[in-house]
């Protein structure tokens, strides 16, 4: 059964960003909505960066441009890049039950997206590793996590999101751009709005459009409303864990950092110190989607205290595989690049 939670209400109460996020944890772990099927959308109501789980915020947010224009950061569960949303994002999230998840399975939940999109006359496609696309340019990304037997799939739609903003907040690897074949976050992304005939056509139209496929493709289908009890719950969630600096920034600066991107895979960062020619405070970052925490762990444990030595390092990132990404050829790059940022600080 697919359970739909209106949000259509709600709008006031996404004006405290970290309420998303606190939202999709909450409902991944509520006992009442246990094994059933859940979807919702929501409308940021405040220009937004949120980092992926395992993102260097550092590396990632143009922090200058964020304090000038009154635009707000938050971190969210799940893995993927960074993405900067405003009120002419309209986000999309599903939940569902499944065991350990390996690969998502993003085409399944956006099967109604392009069916939708698709009676628009708008020619998108599931492109990469998570996104979608229209003639080249990316308009949403989806992002996944997964808490026990309960997996989260989520994504963004650029419907009329301000993309000068996106283009200064954002700062991407060169790397990853570089593989893209652009210049700038401006020049890679694009708003659905541009190719929606209907100049009345709205992003509340958007929204109807895409549950009525949904329908279509779930004979059980109910509508539901989180109660103000539940809300309170999720508020307290957000304050407690979203908004605080340590879980937004961590507590891990760093001297150096060197990353790269990876076609089909994402990308990959370590920021560590040295310490009498030895690494030390090794943080593991990127755009990782399907790792767990305790993998991240062990590798930067064992990465601190190794000498600054390219074979050693390179045999430690052999021994890992996150998200497909430390394979020989890229423990190769990263720990030459590690040693090399060394020797030329």
């Amino acid at each position: 059964m697919m359970l739909y939670l209106d949000m259509s209400d709600e709008r006031a109460r996404f004006k405290d960003p970290v309420v998303p996020e606190a939202l999709a944890e909450y409902l991944q772990k509520a006992p009442r909505y246990k094994d059933q099927e859940l979807l919702y959308f929501y409308h940021p109501e405040v220009p937004t960066v949120i980092v992926g789980h395992y993102q260097d915020v550092y590396h990632e947010v143009n922090f200058p441009y964020l304090n000038e224009n009154g635009i707000k950061l938050v971190r969210r569960n799940s893995g993927g890049g960074a993405v900067f949303i405003d009120p002419g994002d309209l986000t999309y999230v599903y939940i569902d039950t499944a065991k350990k998840v390996k690969t998502p399975k993003f085409s399944h939940y956006i099967s109604p997206i392009l069916k939708a999109l698709a009676s628009l006359g708008i020619p998108a496609k599931e492109t990469g590793r998570n996104d979608l696309t229209v003639n080249g340019k990316k308009f949403s990304g989806m992002s996944f996590s997964q808490i026990e037997d309960r997996v989260l799939y989520g994504g963004t739609l650029m419907f009329d999101v301000n993309l000068e903003m996106a283009n200064h907040a954002l700062t991407p690897s060169k790397s990853k751009l570089a593989d893209k074949g652009v210049r700038s976050v401006k020049s890679r992304v694009t708003n659905l709005r541009e190719y929606i005939k209907q100049s009345n056509f709205s992003i509340d139209d958007l929204r109807d459009l895409i549950l009525s496929y949904v329908q279509k493709e779930n004979e059980n289908f109910n509508v539901s409303r989180l109660s103000e009890t539940e809300w309170q719950q999720i508020h307290e969630l957000g304050q407690q864990k979203f908004a605080t600096k340590k879980w937004i920034y961590g507590s891990n600066l760093t001297n150096y950092y060197v990353d790269s991107y990876y076609h089909g895979i994402g990308s990959i960062g370590i920021a560590f110190n040295t310490t009498d020619g030895r690494l030390s405070d090794v943080k593991i970052s990127g755009d990782l989607m399907v790792i767990s925490q305790e993998t991240v762990d062990q590798l930067q444990n064992e990465l601190d205290g190794c000498k600054v030595n390219q074979d050693d390092i390179e045999l430690i990132l052999e021994k890992y595989n996150l998200d497909g990404s430390i394979k020989p050829g890229t423990a190769r790059q990263l720990a030459e690049k590690i040693v090399t940022e060394v020797q030329n600080k």
